[in-house]
């Protein structure tokens, strides 16, 4: 059975911020909306990826992840497992208290119980990008919507520094025992 506790929660805080103070964060939210998806188009396009264009979604917003998995420097093709690295990608966000964000790995499959879950996490079996979303939620503030992108574009970096550095190690090991 569920709990009615979020309802009452949501009740007491509607009822305290009022109609005025309601309609203040919607406002807010609208405004934001714009800058929001602007940021999240440029950060994406800084690293070689793209936003998704879902017209009729003004909350949530999504950029490609496919240039994660691509291998770097000294790195073959073989070695790469892009469910993985794209999970990697997902946990550092988190790691670094960038909240609110969904990571979706192409093609990841789950099996539950014996049931097999084809494109696990996607809102469909063969969704042809792996993903992230994020979403400019009511109550969101200019200067959380900066930080936010602020860490977004530094895990960007640390992450593609991560993997060149251990390219660079695998090949010089590779090259210590040929």
């Amino acid at each position: 059975r569920a709990s009615s506790a979020p309802i009452l929660d949501l009740f007491v805080t509607l009822l305290s911020m009022g109609l005025n103070g309601y309609k203040g964060l919607l406002e807010e939210r609208r405004e934001l909306m714009c800058d929001f998806q602007t940021k999240f188009e440029q950060v994406a396009n800084k690293y070689g990826e793209r936003a998704l264009s879902c017209p009729k979604n003004t909350i949530s917003f999504g950029i490609t992840l496919d240039t994660l998995s691509l291998p770097v420097e000294g790195e073959s093709a073989e070695y790469i497992k892009k469910a993985e690295i794209t999970s990697m990608f997902g946990s550092m966000l988190f790691t670094r208290c960038v909240s609110g964000t969904r990571v979706v790995s192409k093609g990841q499959n789950k099996t539950i119980s014996g049931q097999e879950f084809v494109g696990f996490g996607s809102s469909t079996d063969d969704f042809p990008h792996s993903y992230l979303t994020a979403a400019c939620a009511i109550g969101l503030t200019r200067s959380e919507m900066d930080e936010f992108f602020a860490r977004l574009d530094k895990c960007f970096k640390d992450f593609l520094a991560k993997r060149n550095k251990e390219a660079k190690r695998r090949a010089k090991k590779e090259a210590e025992a040929a």
